[in-house]
């Protein structure tokens, strides 16, 4: 059970670590396209779903790594939040979605939220591909449910900031600020040995 509980959390916090910045994104398609919300979250969440897929395809390419190894990939996301530390001041991400989406189409609305949530999500593919490949294969399932489960969160979570502009203004400031610290503490879960790794100790 400890394991499980352990697990959950460190998938709870690198889904927030590395989905801030779509967050902000799908906070500004609901706030633009707020006649076809429900064409907005399922463009989303269908992009989650294919990020979980890749996750879950790369992590099994992984298990060909020898066991020795697999935990030295954990310096992977200490660079992305050691770089994302020199990067805070960037652009509003909120502004990309106004040229993203051609026209009220609403094909054209879900494929670009869907592409959208998939192309900016990089930093979740190599992060939860390393979490899946270095753990227990009995931990897979729960990754994969805390990893849609918080998709789930997200978008509710979205679907209220967008009537709750200051909220939302709040995350945007501070977003780049949190990524880079939660990203640094999954590298280094990675990298030791713990209950729920598979590396020799």
């Amino acid at each position: 059970m400890n394991e499980i509980l352990t697990i959950v959390a460190l998938a709870a916090g690198a889904f927030v670590g590395t989905n801030l910045d779509n967050l902000i994104l799908l906070v500004a398609f609901l706030s633009r396209y707020r006649q076809h919300n429900r064409v907005v979250i399922a463009g989303y969440i269908s992009g989650m779903v294919l990020i979980g897929a890749l996750c879950f395809l790369i992590a099994k390419v992984g298990d060909v790594i020898p066991v020795q190894y697999l935990g030295l990939l954990g310096v992977i996301p200490i660079l992305i939040g050691l770089k994302a530390l020199f990067q805070l001041f960037l652009p509003e991400q909120a502004k990309q979605a106004d040229k993203l989406v051609p026209g009220e189409n609403l094909r054209a609305v879900f494929t670009s939220v869907l592409m959208t949530q998939f192309a900016n999500g990089a930093d979740s593919i190599i992060t939860f591909s390393l979490i899946l490949a270095d753990s227990k294969a009995s931990l897979d399932i729960p990754i994969l449910l805390t990893f849609l489960a918080m998709s789930a969160v997200f978008a509710g979570l979205a679907y209220y900031l967008v009537s709750h502009r200051r909220v939302s203004e709040l995350l945007n400031r501070l977003g780049h600020y949190v990524t880079p610290f939660i990203l640094i503490f999954v590298g280094i879960y990675i990298l030791s040995n713990t209950a729920t790794d598979l590396m020799v100790g």
